[in-house]
């Protein structure tokens, strides 16, 4: 298990990426408003705030373990993640 400090870098760090690649393709395809690449952010965004806000206050676990407390959370960054870029995705292949 990765300690709470380095689990809130790495959230950090794969929602900026994404955040990037959405405001890289806005820009690419000169489409400053695009809504549906806004709409991937701003979940995104959400997702960043429910996940870091559940890594600060670990006393909401419940039962379970702290290791697997921490592995959910892993988790659910990596398949909300996954999921926006899935979107982005749909998103270039509609535009190519």
């Amino acid at each position: 298990m990765t300690s709470r400090r380095r689990l809130k870098k790495e959230i950090d760090y794969v929602v900026s990426d994404l955040v990037l690649d959405c405001f890289t393709y806005t820009n690419l395809y000169q489409k400053p408003n695009d809504e549906e690449a806004l709409q991937i952010v701003q979940d995104t965004l959400t997702l960043r705030n429910q996940l870091r806000d559940q890594a600060n206050h670990p006393e909401n676990k419940g039962d379970s373990t702290s290791k697997s407390y921490y592995d959910k959370l892993a988790k659910t960054l990596l398949e909300g993640v996954d999921a926006g870029y899935e979107k982005l995705g749909k998103l270039l292949n509609k535009d190519i």
